[in-house]
């Protein structure tokens, strides 16, 4: 994440956080982002220097307003201004992180061979929570070369209960034994 998607993210945020309006400004945001993910094409034209900048501003108030928050709408137009909404992924991403921990809520990913159970998900959610101090927000995702068990990263770590982490790890503690 660079600098400038910090310093904007967190602008954002700050003033959602003033005006009460989080949860509606980060839905406008996601939306946005999924959006422009499924039409590339819109983001192009969007980002063309050939069309006038209040042409493309138009084209964000049509598409836009009313659909999401109107700080989302403001946001948007700066960075298209500034030529620089390939930036959103990571503004969206400083203010999800900020949001989260004003919240106290920490992502976690949990990485398994096949999908997780809703009482598996409750159960790792629940020992998180319980080790972390924090309500967790989990994804889980399909990794079939895990073959079992679990791989859970969080804030840049990696707890690996995965069936070839476990070997792995006994493979080590024999090789140190020797």
């Amino acid at each position: 994440m660079t600098a400038a998607e910090k310093e904007y993210g967190g602008a954002l945020y700050d003033l959602a956080v003033e005006e009460k309006c989080e949860d509606q400004v980060l839905e406008g945001l996601r939306l946005v982002q999924r959006l422009l993910a499924e039409n590339p094409q819109y983001k192009k034209l969007l980002e063309q220097p050939a069309i006038r900048k209040e042409e493309r501003l138009a084209l964000l108030d049509q598409a836009l307003s009313g659909n999401v928050q109107q700080y989302v709408v403001s946001f948007l137009k700066i960075l298209c201004e500034r030529r620089a909404l390939s930036s959103l992924d990571g503004c969206v991403a400083e203010f999800c992180s900020r949001l989260y921990e004003a919240r106290g809520i920490l992502p976690v990913v949990a990485f398994s061979a096949v999908p997780l159970t809703e009482q598996q998900a409750e159960a790792l959610r629940q020992k998180l929570a319980k080790t972390t101090g924090k309500n967790i927000l989990l994804e889980n995702k399909v990794d079939k070369s895990l073959v079992g068990g679990v791989k859970v990263e969080y804030e840049g770590k990696e707890l690996d209960g995965s069936v070839a982490g476990r070997f792995e790890a006994l493979r080590h503690l024999l090789l140190e034994s020797w």
